[in-house]
C-alpha cells in the first residue's frame, strides 16, 4: 500500500509539472527587450481571425498563406485584407511542394497574390510535407526553387525570404546556395543550422493569443 501511495503521489507531481510546462509553453514568446518586432503566420487552417485583437496581443506583422503547392489558400483574401485593415505589416507566404510542378505553383501564386508596394517581402516555405515522399536531387530542388523565385520576384518587385526547416536544410543545404534573407524555425531555442544569419525566427508553434482559436506560429525579427 505504501508503495502504491508513493507511485500515485509521483504521478500527481508529474501531472502538475506537465500542466505547468504546457501553460508556460502556450504563453511563451521571445523576450521583447531582445526581439522588439514579433508577429505570426496564418492560413485557412486557423479559422476566422479577429485581426484587431491579434494586433492588441502584440503582433507587429503577419505572414498570410497564399498557396501551398498548386493549391490556393481559400482564406488568403480575407486574412490579407484583415491584417491590412488592422494596421499590421503583412506579407504573403507560399509553401513549396516537391510533388507539384513548379509552373503550377507559380500559377497558384500569381493568381492569388496582388502586387502591393508596401507589402513585406513575400516568403517561400521549404519543408518536407506529409503525403509527399518525393525526394529529388539537390540540383533538381535548387533548379525548381530558382524557377519559382524568378517569375514570383519579378511580379512582387522584391526578393523573397526563405523559410527553411532544419530537416530541409540538412538534406539540400539551401541557405548556402541561394542568397536570400532567411527565416529559421526552432521552438524555444534560437536556431543555428543555417549557413548565414537569419532575419526571422519562427520561435514557437504553440503560442495561444486572443483573436485566434488555436495555437499560432509566432516569429521574431532579428535586430
Amino acid at each position: 500500500m505504501i508503495r502504491i501511495r508513493w507511485i500515485l503521489i509521483a504521478l500527481a507531481v508529474l501531472a502538475l509539472f506537465a500542466m505547468g510546462a504546457w501553460r508556460w509553453s502556450i504563453g511563451w514568446h521571445p523576450a521583447s527587450d531582445r526581439f522588439a518586432v514579433q508577429g505570426l503566420s496564418v492560413s485557412a487552417a486557423d479559422g476566422t481571425i479577429d485581426w484587431p485583437m491579434v494586433r492588441a496581443q502584440g503582433a507587429d506583422f503577419a505572414y498570410v498563406a497564399a498557396s501551398s503547392g498548386a493549391t490556393r489558400d481559400p482564406a488568403f483574401e480575407t486574412n490579407w485584407n484583415g491584417a491590412h485593415d488592422a494596421g499590421l505589416r503583412h506579407g504573403a507566404l507560399h509553401v513549396f511542394s516537391l510533388c507539384d510542378p513548379t509552373s503550377a505553383q507559380v500559377t497558384a501564386w500569381l493568381t492569388t497574390v496582388p502586387r502591393e508596394p508596401d507589402a513585406l517581402p513575400a516568403a517561400l516555405g521549404l519543408d518536407f510535407a506529409p503525403g509527399c515522399a518525393v525526394r529529388p536531387t539537390r540540383a533538381q530542388v535548387l533548379t525548381a526553387i530558382r524557377g519559382f523565385l524568378g517569375p514570383v520576384e519579378y511580379h512582387d518587385g522584391q526578393p523573397m525570404i526563405l523559410r527553411i526547416s532544419a530537416a530541409f536544410e540538412d538534406e539540400y543545404r539551401i541557405s548556402d546556395a541561394i542568397v536570400r534573407p532567411l527565416w529559421a524555425q526552432r521552438d524555444f531555442f534560437e536556431p543555428d543550422y543555417l549557413a548565414r544569419p537569419w532575419r526571422l525566427w519562427q520561435a514557437t508553434t504553440r503560442r495561444r493569443i486572443d483573436g485566434v482559436d488555436g495555437p499560432v506560429a509566432w516569429s521574431a525579427a532579428a535586430r
